[in-house]
């Protein structure tokens, strides 16, 4: 079995996120992008990449006990502020309602128009398959960014009135994922990670904050081990021709 799928990886040459020079990151909330792949995200914007943030909601549903107009506005002034911290200064919002109601095949198509303006090489999203995941939101995001990736090509496929260029994304990092296939070393940038994640303080208080603290120390020793280092970040990469009809995702 390991011979097949290192032959499997061999014939597909899967690219490496570091190599990466143009990075689309969608996030179903403010906040993800930086729980999830922080680290990541400072080290790429430290070696010069060019890093867009994608919200598809607006994030009015994380504050108990205040209106969501009142809730988005917070939480949208952490995430500018979590995201200068990591080295992201372009930030665009669908402002589809936190935990509400919105199409995927709508979604997607908003997804599509910004891929083909932005050209991105790596796209970064949820990963809509992790066990146990029911928010509808992560899970919502992470199917319309995929079939996005797997359509945006398409000319069939009408997203914006404008013409466009068709061009070669390399592949997707699926974040917040069980089935990690790439692990980034992230010594340099593990502080920074914590330090843009402080900023959300609406949805962490000091024991949450430590209590995150303690499971990404575990979780960045463990992957950082698999590649020689102190603290890793794992995404399962995959390129957009492996989403139809391709049993071996998990495998690889």
């Amino acid at each position: 079995m390991e011979e097949y799928i290192n032959e499997i990886k061999e014939i597909l040459q899967l690219p490496k996120i570091e190599d990466c020079q143009n990075v689309l990151c969608v996030q179903p909330h403010p906040d993800d992008g930086d729980i999830s792949s922080g680290a990541t995200i400072a080290k790429l914007t430290s070696l010069g990449k060019k890093v867009t943030y994608l919200f598809v909601t607006d994030g009015s549903a994380g504050i108990n006990g205040k209106s969501r107009s009142e809730t988005a506005k917070i939480r949208k002034n952490e995430e500018i502020n979590a995201a200068k911290i990591l080295g992201v200064r372009d930030l665009i919002w669908l402002d589809h309602p936190d935990a509400g109601e919105y199409s995927v095949s709508d979604l997607k198509s908003e997804i599509i128009a910004v891929i083909r303006k932005l050209k991105p090489d790596l796209i970064m999203t949820v990963d809509p398959f992790l066990p146990y995941e029911f928010h509808p939101d992560h899970i919502s995001t992470g199917i319309a960014t995929a079939q996005a990736a797997l359509f945006y090509n398409n000319s069939i496929v009408k997203a914006t009135d404008k013409d466009y260029d068709p061009y070669a994304l390399r592949a997707i990092a699926f974040f917040f994922t069980a089935f990690p296939n790439q692990f980034v070393c992230v010594d340099d940038q593990w502080e920074t990670k914590f330090q843009a994640i402080f900023e959300h303080k609406s949805q962490i208080n000091p024991e949450t904050f430590k209590l995150y603290r303690k499971y990404f120390d575990i979780k960045g020793k463990f992957y950082g081990e698999k590649i020689g280092c102190k603290y890793a970040e794992g995404f399962k990469v995959l390129i957009p021709e492996m989403f139809h009809a391709f049993a071996e995702n998990l495998w690889i």
